[in-house]
């Protein structure tokens, strides 16, 4: 089964081995490797605290459905 983490780390490992196969100035090759490994850690970021965002929005959802249809069977 697939994870969004194993996703974004076979894309990031296919983008670090195309720089280091067709870049060859040393220097320009690690900046490019910088820049996906910070693109990787963003994406990441970017997805738990999403998750984590629509997690507690749907938790006090169901909270406040519970709480009206408790209230209705009174």
């Amino acid at each position: 089964m697939f994870t969004f983490e194993s996703i974004v780390d076979t894309v990031t490992g296919a983008q670090t081995k195309f720089v280091e196969t067709f870049v060859t100035d040393k220097k320009v090759q690690t900046e490019l490797v910088k820049l996906v490994e910070a693109q990787s850690k963003f994406t990441k970021t970017a997805y738990k605290t999403t998750l984590e965002a629509t997690e507690t929005a749907v938790k006090q959802f169901n909270e406040t459905v519970k709480s009206v249809t408790s209230k209705k069977a009174e």
